[in-house]
């Protein structure tokens, strides 16, 4: 995905809409430098790996939280589970970046992502403060390893976020999930928990095909013309509904389990789809 703007990243917008983007992007950026210098000394004074990244969880949460705030993102939490009694490899659709705030606000969590993500400028720096566990999508010859990398913070108790469709995508349908990866939680008595996460409404309408490049970061987009459009938002609601969990046995189950978590999840999607 791209980082700097592209060809319609300077687009005219009403000098209010202006003010309320540069007002929430200076905030957002005291929150990433505040993120960030907060991570550098966890880092730095925190010796034991795993106290270390359950900090990274707490922080990353905490700063998702203001995030979402500062957006003007209203959040609807429908089903939540006691996520303090137990963790859970989470499974959800994946649109872009809000998201990621909206599911990283509800509970202390690692991330997967990948290693492209890990080698982007700035963000790249970002996710590695926040703890993520990273898979390369390009060559599968390491798969084995970074399963057991996930599997070895699933035993030691903290939460995982997996977006199983792999990749961030447009909104118009829920696409096929991945199921190498779920193996992680198989055998080990930790469920998959399903989530989806719909976009309902932008600026005061319901959410359609003329709000899609405001808020989702997909394909080739800019990052920063998304971010640009997202911050020119004055509201952003989203519903984020937890589902059945579900349980991986062995290793074999995975398929089957996969299935079903993306049948889940499409039950519950709501479709964004383009103009014919």
């Amino acid at each position: 995905m791209k980082i700097l703007p592209d060809k319609d990243f300077f687009v005219p917008i009403r000098s209010m809409a202006l003010i309320r983007a540069f007002s929430k992007i200076f905030i957002l950026l005291f929150v990433v430098f505040a993120f960030v210098v907060t991570s550098l000394a966890v880092n730095l004074f925190i010796g034991n790996f795993t106290r270390r990244r359950k900090i990274y969880t707490r922080l990353t949460m905490f700063s998702s939280h203001l995030c979402l705030k500062i957006m003007g993102v209203k959040l609807k939490v429908k089903n939540r589970p006691h996520l303090h009694k137990k963790n859970y490899l989470l499974v959800t659709n994946h649109t872009g970046f809000i998201d990621i705030f909206v599911v990283a606000s509800q509970f202390p969590a690692l991330f997967i992502t990948s290693v492209d993500m890990r080698e982007t400028p700035g963000l790249g720096q970002l996710t590695e403060m926040g703890g993520c566990l990273y898979v390369e999508r390009r060559n599968r010859s390491n798969i084995h390893k970074e399963i057991l990398v996930i599997r070895e913070a699933l035993v030691e108790g903290l939460n995982v976020v997996l977006f199983p469709e792999a990749a961030a995508t447009s909104g118009e349908k829920i696409y096929p999930f991945k199921k190498t990866l779920m193996t992680a939680a198989a055998g080990t008595g930790i469920e998959i928990l399903p989530a989806v996460i719909n976009f309902r409404k932008i600026n005061g309408e319901h959410m359609s095909d003329k709000w899609r490049d405001s808020v989702f970061w997909y394909g080739p987009m800019s990052f920063v013309a998304v971010a640009w459009r997202a911050a020119c938002l004055k509201s952003i609601h989203v519903e984020f509904e937890f589902l059945t969990p579900l349980i991986c046995h062995t290793d074999e189950a995975r398929r089957e389990v996969a299935l079903k978590a993306q049948h889940m999840v499409e039950s519950k999607y709501a479709p964004i789809p383009f103009p014919t």
